[in-house]
């Protein structure tokens, strides 16, 4: 059954991924869909790959400029479907960082997030002395 999506999976990858995830099917190296799924992946690399050679070309922007912030602050019961795939796009940033780590065994994602919580913290701070100062 063909479905209409977004993204780098083949319908045969998501398939397979979703059947990992429910627990329908172990990880088997030698599969077919495990082919697949890699075949998959290393085209995505490729093309970020692609993006990365473009100059001043920011993920995060180009990501929010598609996206609907509001979505994720709502309950996954209330979204439709353009609204849960921003809501996934959020969560896969954060696991994409956890499984760069896992796969380089290192702490880029703990940095990260220090990085981003001192980012906050002035932010913060720069709103309060602006309301000080009006």
């Amino acid at each position: 059954m063909m479905i209409d999506r977004e993204g780098f999976l083949s319908v045969r990858s998501l398939s397979y991924v979703n059947e990992l995830l429910e627990g329908e099917r172990e990880l088997d190296h030698d599969s077919v869909s495990h082919t697949q799924l890699s075949r998959d992946v290393s085209a995505a690399f490729a093309d970020f790959a692609r993006l990365a050679m473009v100059n001043d070309l920011d993920l995060l922007h180009l990501w929010a400029a598609g996206s609907n912030t509001d979505a994720l602050s709502m309950s996954v019961d209330d979204m439709n479907s353009n609204q849960f795939r921003d809501w996934l796009a959020a969560i896969g940033l954060g696991r994409t960082l956890r499984m760069y780590d896992d796969a380089l065994h290192t702490e880029f994602e703990d940095q990260f997030n220090d990085r981003l919580q001192k980012l906050i913290e002035f932010a913060k701070e720069e709103l309060d002395d602006d309301e000080f100062s009006e």
